[in-house]
């Protein structure tokens, strides 16, 4: 009997009563937190982006150590800390970092900063005939020669006079200027963006793609040309690319 007694008084047991008002005032304090950890997420990247156009590092420093602020702002907020534990801090750190990264990330790049220069290549050289042009056959055309940026191409012109170079200068926001020299000479670019393209024969002849330019060089009595190609974009970040084209 006592055994059997025993047995029924160790199976009585109640689960705690479960306090629902306030498990959801935890919960609405914690997505309150959560909220302000990521609208001070947006602060820290402006902070960062800020700084970081004098002093890139220090920038990026002070934008992460900005979450150390959320320990006094919080209780200001009537947010009370006290009962955080290392959990809590770790959780609320990772939201804070990935909502900075993110906000960071969108803060250097267009439309709000610009930190990449423009892009020139896809260079192409070939001749015409003398009096041709860029959009019409020409006669004695020579076909057009890729030319990787820094190299040298040798081109066969035969009784062609006329030089002419083809080549892109792109930006991610847009290119401001684009300047030209022929062995140390200004030429002028010519931008023949949805033009035929002068280095396929007709009738099938694609139009050039956005951001090609082309220039004309008398090609009589020089025979090698050093081009250069300098690219600005609006936040005034430069590229310069160099080729050279020997004729015979």
């Amino acid at each position: 009997m006592a055994r059997r007694k025993r047995k029924e008084e160790e199976a009585i047991w109640k689960p705690p009563e479960f306090d629902e008002v306030g498990y959801m005032r935890q919960e609405i304090q914690n997505a309150k937190i959560a909220t302000v950890v990521i609208l001070w997420a947006v602060a820290g990247a402006v902070l960062a982006y800020l700084i970081a156009l004098w002093v890139p590092v220090v920038g990026y420093l002070a934008g992460l150590a900005a979450f150390g602020a959320l320990y006094f702002l919080l209780p200001v907020l009537g947010l009370p800390i006290h009962g955080f534990k290392r959990r809590d801090w770790m959780g609320h750190a990772s939201i804070y970092f990935f909502s900075w990264l993110a906000f960071s990330i969108i803060l250097l790049n267009a439309p709000f900063g610009d930190h990449t220069a423009p892009v020139v290549g896809s260079f192409e050289a070939g001749s015409f005939n003398p009096g041709g042009n860029l959009t019409a056959p020409a006669a004695n055309s020579t076909s057009c020669r890729s030319v990787a940026n820094g190299a040298t191409a040798a081109l066969t012109i035969g009784a062609n006079q006329t030089l002419y170079i083809l080549f892109r200068a792109t930006d991610n926001v847009q290119v401001a200027s684009v300047q030209v020299q022929v062995n140390q000479v200004n030429a002028t670019p010519v931008n023949v963006a949805g033009q035929p393209n002068a280095c396929t024969a007709w009738p099938l002849r694609p139009a050039y793609l956005p951001d090609t330019y082309a220039i004309l060089v008398p090609a009589k009595t020089t025979t090698t040309f050093l081009v250069t190609v300098t690219a600005v974009d609006t936040s005034h970040l430069t590229t310069t690319a160099t080729i050279t084209v020997s004729t015979a």
